[in-house]
């Protein structure tokens, strides 16, 4: 499940050439960042906003919320209800690892 990759949702519908090398490129990437950010997450004790993620792990927001929004795909986090600013005074979701999540923490 986490290691599963989709090319297709990785680009537009039609997709320019250097788009989808770019897509291409980054696929063996993506499985090994979605563990790195369910890791971080629990090591931050299991909740956190992205931007709190990205701090963190000192990568870029772009890196860590399409992460986010697979592993929430998958179930392996979930939305805990809580917001909290961010620095730009926004307001974003607490994620909050599920039960199934705490699976792959633990691999």
């Amino acid at each position: 499940m986490i290691n599963e990759i989709n090319l297709k949702k990785m680009h537009h519908r039609s997709p320019q050439d250097t788009e989808l090398a770019a897509a291409v490129r980054v696929v063996p990437r993506v499985a090994g960042m979605r563990r790195f950010v369910l890791q971080s997450l629990d090591e931050m004790g299991g909740t956190a906003t992205g931007m709190q993620l990205s701090k963190l792990t000192e990568r870029p927001i772009t890196s860590i919320r399409p992460r986010l929004t697979e592993l929430l795909s998958f179930e392996l986090i979930e939305d805990s209800g809580k917001r909290e600013l961010n620095e730009y005074k926004n307001t974003e979701i607490v994620w909050q690892i599920t039960e199934e999540g705490k699976k792959y923490v633990l691999c």
